[in-house]
């Protein structure tokens, strides 16, 4: 049996190692996207309903859609479909930063254009993200599929490290529209990276693809919905990191650069876990991490809602960030190990809806919380499913 390759081999690898910088580009940007529109929002309506009501629209197309892109990328070729998604999204950035820019904050009609265009963003996603799940194996040899996926994981955190505390101090310095442009341009390193990069020749079947075979085979499968599931609970708990950060930062009458700086640290937690998760992993065993990811989000979260002050509850969501990817990479190893590859795309689209999918309804529900009771309450209530 071939013996894994390191992650620093990994990220030196041509192919790999090239798409793992430009997925990193386009997270980072997707950040200073979301902090920005979080910002703009509550500057104009001062409500956390609408601040949420943003990621409902950017994530909804992925909780309606996502199983026919699962669909979509079993049919057809993964990386050209990644790339149509990455153009697509582009467009919806590109246009809010030419009019923010054009018309500044005051000069928009409401904050309509900023929930358009995360509409449009969200729609990239949706037709993305099934592809970019599927690809990964591809990319690699099947030895280094685990590596990969925890690498893929650490592009995620190590963007949501930088990116929220880049954005908050560059949005306070240049103002809103200075961040949606740099989110339209970091989509293009990663497409550029895939119409270079050539990936494993992949052999799929010529069975049934369709989306009602996606379901067929995953309840034949007894321990796929519990880690649907998981990863569903693990998704919701950790979405006032970013839904009520403004919130947070106004009730402790800080500015912008606070706001990045509370996404961040969640970021920065879970950014340090992708270094360790493997060794935790081959000590505790898949279920065992599982189960300590779950309890330090929970008690992270916890701390948060609780925090007497801005230390306290930069370090509550760094503890919070550990057991989030704890939580989700371990989950995402364990189902895609289990995939058959005619498969991957389908069932990976339910896993992509449990993750972003959930994140329309919970941060609905966390932003409705805070607005009738209070952010604490708010942050509270999201961790009740966990």
């Amino acid at each position: 049996m071939a013996q894994s390759r390191t992650a620093l081999q990994l990220i030196s690898d041509r192919r790999y190692g090239s798409y793992l910088a430009g997925n990193f580009f386009s997270n980072v940007g997707s950040w200073f996207q979301n902090v920005a529109a979080a910002i703009v929002v509550f500057e104009i309506t001062g409500s956390n309903t609408l601040v949420g009501l943003v990621s409902v629209l950017q994530f909804m197309a992925t909780l309606l859609l996502s199983p026919w892109s699962g669909s979509l990328a079993d049919r057809h070729n993964r990386k050209r479909l990644l790339m149509l998604a990455q153009a697509i999204s582009a467009s919806g950035a590109l246009a809010l930063a030419i009019w923010v820019g054009l018309e500044g904050i005051e000069g928009l009609p409401g904050v309509w254009p900023v929930l358009a265009a995360a509409g449009v963003i969200g729609l990239g996603y949706a037709i993305g993200i099934s592809a970019m799940n599927a690809l990964i194996p591809s990319l690699v040899e099947p030895p280094d599929l685990d590596q990969a996926i925890a690498l893929n994981s650490t592009s995620f955190t190590l963007a949501r490290a930088v990116g929220p505390a880049l954005a908050g101090v560059l949005i306070a310095a240049f103002g809103a529209a200075f961040a949606f442009g740099i989110n339209a341009l970091t989509f293009i390193p990663l497409i550029v990276v895939l119409a270079v990069i050539r990936p494993r020749p992949i052999s799929l079947s010529a069975g049934d693809r369709s989306v009602r075979a996606g379901f067929e085979y995953m309840r034949g499968q007894p321990a796929m919905p519990w880690l649907i599931l998981v990863t569903l609970t693990v998704g919701w708990a950790g979405d006032p990191a970013n839904t009520l950060a403004p919130a947070y930062a106004d009730m402790f009458g800080r500015d912008e650069s606070f706001v990045g700086l509370l996404v961040t640290a969640f970021g920065a937690g879970s950014a340090t876990a992708s270094f360790f998760v493997g060794t935790i992993r081959v000590r505790l065993g898949q279920l065992r991490t599982t189960g300590v990811g779950m309890g330090l989000l929970a008690a992270g979260m916890l701390g948060f809602a609780a925090a007497p002050n801005e230390v306290t509850a930069l370090i509550a969501l760094v503890v919070a960030g550990v057991g989030f990817l704890l939580g989700v990479t371990t989950t995402n190893s364990n189902l895609q190990g289990r995939l058959d590859e005619e498969m991957r795309g389908r069932v990976m689209a339910l896993w992509s809806m449990a993750f972003l999918g959930s994140r329309p309804l919970a941060a609905l529900i966390d932003g409705l919380v805070a607005d009738l009771v209070s952010p604490r309450v708010g942050v509270l209530a999201a961790i009740v499913p966990l």
